[in-house]
């Protein structure tokens, strides 16, 4: 398991697999990105950013994507109940947590999340943040804010705007095609074309 050098600390990185997919109409993690799948893309930018182990939450992608399925507590519900499910079940450290339709997503946008983020029980999160709107569909989370995630899953909180007033947190600038996803054949097809070197910084 790889530790955040400067704390000590597990870094575990989280894909997000158990969305329904219904605009893309198949699953959109194992959706062809010049030659590879969509959440492979992800997964490697995870683990090239220093995240180990890198894990699928929900969905039936992760087994193709060669990684470990953590079950989703409550399957159907959104992000923020998949979020809640990764940071319970990591206990401890930090996890970047990325949607699986992020095609340009680069090892460079996950350190950058990881340097800033504070774990344990009065932690910081850290959230990409592209043209002064927070992303939360990429973000670096302090595993010790699950229960208070949960606490709200069980209210009835379903979104990702939801986690961001739970849990103290810094924004940090990105480029554009870190958070660019693609919820549609059409839409993956025009992010690659705009930004044809998938995975160029891997380093």
């Amino acid at each position: 398991m790889t530790t955040d050098n400067t704390r000590g600390l597990p870094v575990i990185g989280a894909v997000l697999l158990g969305g329904a997919s219904r605009r893309f109409g198949t699953d959109k993690a194992l959706a062809d990105a010049d030659g590879q799948p969509m959440g492979g893309v992800v997964v490697a930018a995870l683990r090239d950013g220093g995240c180990d182990p890198v894990v699928g939450v929900g969905g039936l992608a992760g087994a193709t994507l060669a990684i470990p399925t953590v079950a989703d507590r409550y399957p159907g519900e959104g992000p923020l109940a998949a979020l809640a499910t990764v940071l319970l079940w990591a206990r401890s450290g930090l996890v970047v947590v990325a949607a699986c339709d992020l095609p340009r997503l680069q090892a460079s946008h996950v350190r950058s999340l990881v340097e800033v983020a504070v774990p344990g029980l009065g932690g910081r999160a850290s959230i990409a943040k592209v043209d002064g709107e927070a992303q939360p569909s990429l973000a670096c989370w302090p595993a010790a804010a699950g229960v208070r995630l949960a606490d709200a899953v069980r209210n009835g909180e379903r979104a990702w705007r939801s986690a961001i007033k739970i849990v103290d947190h810094v924004l940090v600038e990105m480029p554009p095609d870190s958070t660019a996803d693609a919820d549609t054949p059409a839409e993956l097809a025009r992010l690659m074309q705009f930004w044809p070197d998938v995975g160029g910084d891997t380093h």
